[in-house]
Formats: structure tokens, sequence, C-alpha cells
């Protein structure tokens, strides 16, 4: 696990060069070499251990990591490898799982000699032997850049769903890509407020950021640049489901054992390291699940804890105020005693929140709605402190097991004809969804218009997930210019005009509704928000690698091709939907009666707060006149009141805008952001 850094000189567009730029000999260019360590510095969070560079004999590469070491501990996985003829160079954030027998088929295919034992180092053999085809090879969590100085070819890729972050712009000439957008700072990068995408939430559905040209390779995707000049994207994976209209084969009692296999294998993989490795344990069935199966398979010896003679299995969790109706802490605890492991809690009241808030949105680099994010944050300490480098979570499994609640009217929508014994008879159902149609809109206000009151242009609508209905950018007004220019910008219309045009065509035509809903929210909210403020950002701020099982593709591409109604489970005795329901089947062996039977809650911190306590001062003093008004495109009279209502009404609604406001002030502040303009 790293953080890495990329400058290309990209032909015909440099500057011509100056006294500054001069090579301090014929092969190295100084000054690219201390941008690049600058840059390291300032990402070093993401890989405290070592770092290094290579640069290109003519001065027009660099690349460069910084190190986090879990496998391969020593001097042979130092970054950036090097191909032994040496014609590639290549620098790689995360970790490959199988490598072990990936590099005893690369020996014998061929005859690749590696350097260390590192994981990561299997990316330049199978590229040198695969070429780009390779990434289809891989199983893991990553983000890489690799140059092949004899086809003048280089090429950045990110993980299938986007679990580590690569971001790139062209800025003076040069190609930038990064792990984290500060780290492009030493460049001469100036960030500026992408107003547009901030108003739309294009930062949260597709590859635009809160910064003004500043995008993410987007999940499943590849980026390359050949010839120092020429810079094209590409596919390499994507979430398929089945045809809706074709009958299921399989009986129950086989797809539940496929997916407990699935799922074992998946956890077994990421115990494996060199370094100790812990599970964040909530209240929920998520991440119980991955302890109870991580004891399982420990305590059977089919795998091994590294790093240490104790195999003891080390649980951690957040713990918020009893009585807040957020705390879950309890739930986990009976959950460590019923597995025999250990579990420290950390608490986090109000003070700790507020303590913790803008180094956490400093990490994070983009806003989000609520204050789990801070949690997360801090958790990631106590990991740290507690000597562990390598966390497994359970982050994923609501997306691919149709686990919120938002995705039940998708559900009901149609019928699922792949599974006609289903217990959900047609009146049912359509009773059912106007029950929960007439639910979701009385929460969003409608199922049918955009956050402005916008009638859904008719071709869309049929295309848009129930999910997208609540998906709003913060309701904060923005200045009066922002309207002029842009509009009435609507964040579900940006949501589904960002979908492959391929896939939206597949949900109109052969997906269950259900399954076009998961679709769009993994490309989307998962990879964007979740995989961000509550994942990567939060674990690497104080340097952990996290682990997510759930999102292990073996394990998705088989999910994906379950009927629907093995992931949501009506019970005519109850009339009750059941969230998850294959994943209750396949955990029940690993988890208590008590998870078994839980409805899923949402990861969230308490939202409301009293006036005057730790957090109102905070906010009072992030937003003021001077601090709204310096980000130029917020309407700083139409929200002067803002703070102090929503501490006197303690409206839900009313707190999360005035975490996302002070957010974008934060953000503004440290990054040095210039007031936007027309």
């Amino acid at each position: 696990m790293c953080g890495i850094t990329v400058a290309i000189k990209l032909a015909g567009r440099s500057r011509p060069a100056s006294p500054e730029t001069t090579a301090h000999n014929v092969n190295v260019d100084a000054n690219l070499e201390s941008q690049l360590a600058s840059s390291l510095d300032a990402i070093k969070h993401r890989g405290p251990d070592s770092h290094g560079s290579w640069i290109s004999p003519d001065g027009n590469i660099g690349l460069a990591s910084c190190r986090l070491a879990i496998n391969g501990l020593g001097p042979g996985g130092q970054q950036p490898f090097t191909s032994p003829d040496g014609s590639i160079h290549a620098v790689v954030n995360g970790e490959f799982y199988d490598h072990h027998r990936i590099r005893e088929e690369m020996a014998q295919l061929s005859g690749y000699q590696f350097q260390g034992g590192s994981d990561s180092e299997i990316v330049v053999a199978l590229y040198q032997y695969y070429g780009v085809s390779f990434l289809s090879m891989l199983r893991g969590e990553f983000a890489l850049c690799i140059y092949d100085s004899k086809t003048q070819l280089f090429l950045a890729a990110r993980d299938r769903s986007g679990i580590k972050p690569l971001f790139w712009t062209v800025h003076d000439g040069t190609l930038l890509l990064a792990s984290e957008a500060k780290a492009l700072l030493p460049f001469g990068w100036q960030p500026e407020w992408d107003v547009r995408s901030i108003i739309e939430i294009g930062w949260l559905t597709e590859e635009r950021t809160i910064f003004k040209g500043l995008r993410k390779i987007r999940p499943g995707h590849y980026l390359t640049c050949l010839s120092l000049d020429h810079i094209s994207e590409g596919q390499y994976w994507d979430h398929e489901y089945p045809d809706k209209d074709v009958r299921e084969t399989r009986n129950e009692e086989d797809m539940i054992e496929g997916v407990r296999t699935k799922m074992l294998d998946a956890v077994r993989v990421r115990l494996q390291a060199d370094v100790p490795v812990g599970i964040h344990l909530s209240g929920g069935i998520d991440s119980s699940v991955i302890a109870g199966m991580a004891k399982h398979l420990l305590d059977n010896g089919e795998v091994r804890l590294g790093g240490s003679e104790d195999q003891r299995l080390r649980c951690l969790g957040i713990a918020f105020d009893e009585g807040s109706g957020y705390d879950e802490s309890g739930i986990a605890q009976n959950t460590a005693n019923f597995l025999g492991v250990d579990f420290h809690k950390l608490h986090m009241n109000e003070s700790e929140l507020a303590a913790n808030f803008e180094e956490a949105v400093w990490f994070d680099e983009q806003p989000h709605f609520e204050l789990g994010f801070v949690g997360k944050h801090a958790l990631s300490k106590l990991t740290r402190d507690s000597g562990l480098k390598t966390i497994i979570s359970g982050q994923g499994s609501d997306e691919i097991f149709g686990g919120y609640d938002v995705f039940l009217r998708d559900f009901l929508r149609e019928p699922d004809l792949a599974w006609p014994n289903s217990n959900l008879d047609e009146s049912t159902r359509l009773q059912k969804l106007q029950e929960t149609t007439m639910a979701m809109a009385r929460a969003n206000g409608s199922v049918t218009k955009t956050s402005h009151g916008n009638r859904i242009p008719p071709h869309l609508s049929s295309q848009i997930p129930s999910f997208a209905y609540g998906v709003s950018a913060p309701h904060l007004l923005p200045s009066p210019w922002v309207i002029q220019q842009f509009g009435l910008l609507s964040p579900q219309v940006s949501l589904i005009e960002n979908v492959d045009v391929r896939a939206r065509d597949l949900m109109r035509t052969k997906w269950h509704p259900l399954h076009a809903a998961e679709y769009v929210w993994n490309k989307t909210l998962l990879a964007n928000m979740i995989l961000t403020n509550l994942s990567d950002r939060t674990e690497m701020s104080h340097s952990v690698e996290g682990r997510v099982p759930f999102l292990d593709h073996h394990l998705i591409e088989y999910v994906n091709g379950l009927p629907p109604s093995m992931k949501i489970r009506y019970d005519p005795e109850t009339g009750v939907m059941t969230e998850k329901w294959i994943l209750r089947q396949a955990s029940r062996p690993f988890i208590t009666d008590e998870l078994y039977r839980r409805k899923k809650h949402p990861y969230t911190a308490p939202i409301a707060y009293p006036l005057d306590g730790p957090m109102h001062r905070l906010m009072s003093r992030l937003i003021t006149q001077s601090s709204v008004e310096n980000l130029g495109f917020m309407d700083w009279e139409k929200m002067k009141d803002l703070v102090e209502t929503a501490f006197q009404s303690q409206d839900r609604v009313a707190m999360m805008d005035v975490f996302a406001l002070a957010q974008l002030v934060v953000l503004g502040q440290r990054f040095g952001m210039p007031r936007a303009e027309r």
C-alpha cells in the first residue's frame, strides 16, 4: 500500500528550459526530482516506511512512491519497480491477492526474475508478458502507473470498484497523476473550485471532483498516454447482470453455498500479510460476518496472521454516546463475545468529533453529508496506535446484496421472472410498490421530479433508480451569477446522464430494476463517497491499509448473477421484506441470532448537537460572512442565519447543510483556493 505521484511532460506543451529546470546532469531534471519529493511529502501518511522515485534519462517522465510496507518487507519491495531489462517502470498503490501463484506462473512462462517478495511486483511481470490485457488478471484493491520505454506507452489504472484513488490533470504542459489532490500542489497546480460540479454534485456521481480540471480515473478503467502526446481512456471491467426474463435453474441451497464459499475465500486471502491484520467491527451484519469468517478460518488453521506469533483476532470499533440512537458498540461487543475475540472501542462524543473535524476534512478532500467520516478518521488512529497496519472492513455488502432501503422500490417495480416461485404474489407486489412509492415521495418530495421541482425528462425517468430522488446537493443557496451561468442544475439528471450508454440500454431492456439500481449506485455513490470518505481517505490518514472482501470481483460477479429474490425476500407470514436475504443465510453459522434478525442500520454519526456546545462553536467559527463570501459561489445574505437556525431547530437536513458548508470552507482555506468568479 502506498501513495503514488507521476509527472509526464507532454510533447509540444512544455515551456522552454530555464535555469530553474536545467538538469543537474545530462540525465536528471533536478527540478522534477525536487517536485516529486515534495509531492510524496504531502502524502507521506499514505506511505511512511520508505520512498523512492525514477526519472527518465531525458527528464520528461517521473514516477514516485511512498511505501506502507505490508508484504515483502525487505528492500526488494522498494518502489518504483523496474523490469530486469530496465525498460518497464511502475509504481503501485494497493494489494494484490493470489500473488504467490502468479509469481510461480510468470517464472515458468517467461522466466521473470523477481527482486523481492512484494505482491505489487507482479504488475511488471504481468504487463511485460501480456501487455495492457494484464489488468483483467489482477485481484485486489489497487491504483497503478506503468511506463514502457520501448513502446513509449504510459498506463494508469484503477481497481474494479474504485477502492483506491487516482487523480489526474494536465497543468502547464505536464500530465500529473497522484493518489490525492494535495500531492499535486508542489508541481505548481493551483486548485480552483469547479462550481458546476459542486452544485450538481458531479464530484459524487462521476469522474469530476470539486476542483476544476481535476479528474478521477473511473473504477475499472485505465488511462494511456502514447509518446508523451495522445491521452485516451478505456474500460477493462464492468458489472454485468443476467437477463431478467431468463429463469434461474439453480436451487436456493446451491446459491447460498456459492455465496458462502466465495465469501470465505475473499476473507481468507485478505487475512494474508507479513504484518498483523485486524477487523473494523460495527453492529451490522457485514463487518460481523467478516469477523466470524476470519475467526473460523484461523481456528481451522486455514490461514495465519502475519507479523506476530499472537494469532488472536483483534477487532476495533466506534462508540457514540449512549442514547444518541447511533451507538452500535453494544451489539459489536456481543459479537466479539460470541466469537471470543478482542474488541477495542473508541468513544467519539461531541467534543471528539469537533476536535477531529478539520483534520479529517483535509484528508478527505471533499464534503460528506454527516460526521461518520470524522469517527472513521479517529478510529484509524486507534488502529495504528494498536500496532495494526492492515484492517478488513465490511464496505460494499449493501451495494451487491441489495441492502439499502432505497433499493426496495426498485425491487418491487417489476416481478422477478427469474424466480417465479417467489412468495411475493403479484397483488402483494403492487400493493407494496404503492406503499414504498408514497413513502419515498413523502421523504424526497417526489419520485418524478428533480430536486428543483422540474419534471424529469421522459426519456430518462424510467432509467433513474429510486435512490437518485434522494440525492441532492446540500440545500445551500448559490450566488445569483451561478444560477445565471449554469441554470437550475439537476443532480438526478447528472447522475443518469453519466452512466455508460451501453449500460443504460441494458438497464432499459435486459436488467431487473433492482440490478439497474445497484449498478448506478456502485458506479456513483460507492466509489465516489463511501469508498472515499468512509474508507481509503480515513484509513490512510493514519497509515492503515483497508481491505474490502465484499468487493472481491469473484464475489461480485457471483452475487450479480443471482435473481433479485435472493437478495430481497418477502415473508408472507409477517409481511416483512428482508434485505440481504441470501447473505443472512450464508452468514448464519458465523454470526449471532441477534444480527441474523436485525434490520439494516447504516453507519452514521449523530446529527443533532446542542446550542453553545463544541460542535456549535466550531461551526460558528468556520461559517462566517468572510469565509462564505471567499468561496465566491454561495449567497451569504440568504444563508447568514443557517448555523443558528440549524442548531436551534435540530433539523437533520439543516445540520447536514451546515456540515457540508463548513467542509467547503475548510478545504478552501487549506488548499488556498481563490474566490470563484463568473
